[in-house]
């Protein structure tokens, strides 16, 4: 089979699609016939050594959490699928999903929606799940809360905006005005134009703040949260943990601002969760870009300069 491949870190652009060999499922494992995967943040960031606690997990490394196909094979033990089934699949840190095959946990695997297109599903998994669990979950967003999400245009940012409305939040969201149309469309109720509105600065507090980009501080976020409000950021590191310890540190002062990370946990009650509401037409993936395997490095370095609209999506098959 061939994948986007990465010996070293480095630039995204060096990436190199050739073959290696066919995966085969292990214990409890599914290989999938891969038409579309999506690319994240992170594939970039692992590929460029952003996170030196994030390695790669074997070489050639091949990037990509998430992914749609059709089941190829199975470990005999696996039960609920059948060979041939439209599925979308969410890998996890081992990623490998810019490929032409897949094999992953059957723990991470759900039916594909009728309604989507391989592309559209492919941008659910990883996506989808890191908004859910990090306002669900992190957050603990309730119903009538003020949410603010911070990127809002891009992978994760639209389906923060969706999920914030279907938990019932007031939804914020910050991004260019090239995207007011497309999120409101999605349910926002308030729309900020980062280059004209620093929302630090506002007279205005949320709850949550979800910093998806992450280009805020929680020192800079925690102006406007309430007095229990909670700073969500996708990247977790130094900063945040300083921030997160500094917070204890005030806590018995009456500080009850609290500063937290997300870190995806593929899970798959969350992936059933999100087909669900895809299928009652309760979410929608956003797919800005669709470009071939051949391409897929050019796409990747792309979405390192950020502006991304929805998921950039690789069509595999």
């Amino acid at each position: 089979m061939r994948a986007l491949t990465y010996e070293k870190h480095g630039d995204a652009r060096d990436g190199v699609v050739k073959k290696v060999f066919d995966p085969r499922p292990g214990p409890g494992q599914i290989v999938v016939r891969v038409v579309a995967a999506a690319l994240n943040p992170i594939d970039w960031k692992i590929v460029e050594g952003r996170f030196p606690f994030l390695v790669f997990p074997r070489k050639p490394f091949v990037p990509g959490w998430e992914a749609a196909g059709l089941i190829e094979a199975m470990d005999s033990r696996v039960s609920g699928f059948q060979i041939g089934e439209e599925v979308l699949v969410s890998t996890g840190p081992a990623a490998g999903a810019v490929a032409e095959k897949l094999v992953v946990s059957a723990l991470h695997v759900a039916n594909k929606p009728a309604g989507l297109s391989f592309e559209e599903a492919a941008a659910v998994p990883m996506a989808g799940q890191t908004a859910l669990q990090g306002l669900r979950d992190v957050a603990g967003l309730r119903a009538g809360q003020r949410l603010l999400v911070n990127g809002a245009g891009g992978g994760v940012g639209t389906f923060a905006v969706q999920i914030g409305k279907i938990l019932g939040a007031h939804v914020t969201a910050v991004a260019s005005a090239s995207k007011d149309e497309m999120l409101a469309g999605l349910g926002a109720d308030t729309l900020l134009d980062y280059r004209k509105t620093d929302f630090t600065k506002a007279r205005e507090e949320w709850d949550v703040v979800f910093d998806v980009v992450p280009n805020r501080s929680f020192g800079e976020c925690s102006r406007v949260l309430s007095h229990e409000g909670v700073y969500v950021t996708s990247l977790p590191g130094a900063g945040p943990s300083f921030a997160s310890l500094g917070v204890s540190f005030r806590a018995p002062f009456g500080f009850r601002k609290r500063c937290q990370w997300v870190m995806l946990k593929p899970r798959g009650e969350d992936l059933a969760q999100l087909v669900s509401w895809v299928e009652a037409g309760k979410l929608k993936p956003v797919v800005g870009k669709v470009v071939p395997l051949d391409q897929a490095a050019w796409a990747l370095s792309d979405l390192s300069a950020g502006h991304a609209t929805g998921k950039t999506v690789i069509r595999i098959a």
